[in-house]
Parts: structure tokens; sequence; C-alpha cells
């Protein structure tokens, strides 16, 4: 027979997943930002130089600033959840920044990923060429920035689940 708290995790091992997922979603936050702000290539085309750079485009500047607020505001996390483990009111505004989180990591990946689509495909009604067949590296960087960005919002979202799940809990 199975005791009442058997098949259930203990606030300490709920920590342990908390405070995994936290740093890997820093990580992810820290090098996606690191690849963008780094990412630069210059170009000949016909004879004209072009330079590809990241803060030619606002919504790449977006993506590195929310990158920043993000692994800033995932350690404050981190510090608060080992404190709501032993104080059992603070799980819900770890929840809410969790939440505030979450959604400005997905607001800066979908921006930086609409500047993306149309840097390796172009917007033929608007006249827009794609840059990515001059500029290689700096595309491949750009997608590589954006998939750890991607999957900063992966483990902040499944961080945002599992703090609402212990919130309701309390």
């Amino acid at each position: 027979m199975m005791g009442a708290n058997e098949g259930r995790r203990t606030p300490l091992m709920n920590l342990g997943v908390q405070v995994s997922m936290r740093v890997l979603a820093i990580g992810t936050a820290l090098a996606s930002m690191g690849l963008t702000i780094t990412n630069h290539q210059v170009a000949s085309v016909y004879g004209i130089n072009f330079e590809a750079k990241y803060d030619y485009s606002s919504a790449f500047r977006y993506l590195v600033y929310a990158e920043i607020a993000i692994a800033g505001m995932t350690s404050f996390t981190l510090v608060w959840a080992c404190l709501a483990v032993r104080r059992r009111g603070l799980v819900f505004v770890l929840f809410f920044f969790d939440l505030l989180t979450t959604l400005t990591a997905i607001s800066a990946f979908s921006a930086a990923m609409s500047d993306g689509y149309i840097g390796k495909y172009g917007n033929t009604h608007a006249g827009w060429l794609p840059i990515c067949g001059y500029v290689h590296n700096y595309c491949n960087r750009v997608t590589l920035s954006l998939a750890l960005a991607f999957a900063s919002f992966l483990l902040l979202f499944i961080l945002t689940v599992l703090t609402a799940s212990a919130a309701r809990h309390f």
C-alpha cells in the first residue's frame, strides 16, 4: 500500500528541479544574448560593401535587452524560489515573476524571429530582398541565437507551469 506522500514531489525535490531549470534558462538566455551581440559580418555585393550587425535591427536590439532582463529576473527568481520553499506565501509572487519573464521571452523571440524570417526569405510584396545569400555566417548565428532564445522560452514556460501548480496547492 502506498503512503500518502509517495508519488508526490517533496518541496526539496521540486527545488532541485526549479534550480536546475532556472540555471539552464539563465545559460540559454545569456548564450543567445552573447551570440547576438557578437554577430557581425561585412559582405560585398556588386562591389558595394555592406555590413550586417544586430544593432541595425530594432527587433534584435529588443532581443538582446530582453535576454539581459530575462537572465536578471531568472536570477532573482532563483533566490526567490529558495525562499518560497520555506515560506509558502511567496509562491504566488514567484508565479507572477515567472509569468512576466515567460511573456518577455516569447515577445522578444517572436519579434526577432520576424526579422530573421525577412532576412532569410525577404518580402516580395514590399520589395525587400533576402540577405542570407550574402551573409551566411551572420544568418547562421542569428538562427542559433533564436534557437537558444526559444529554448530559454520553453524552460521558462515549463517553470511557469510548475510554479502555477505549486501555487495551487498553497
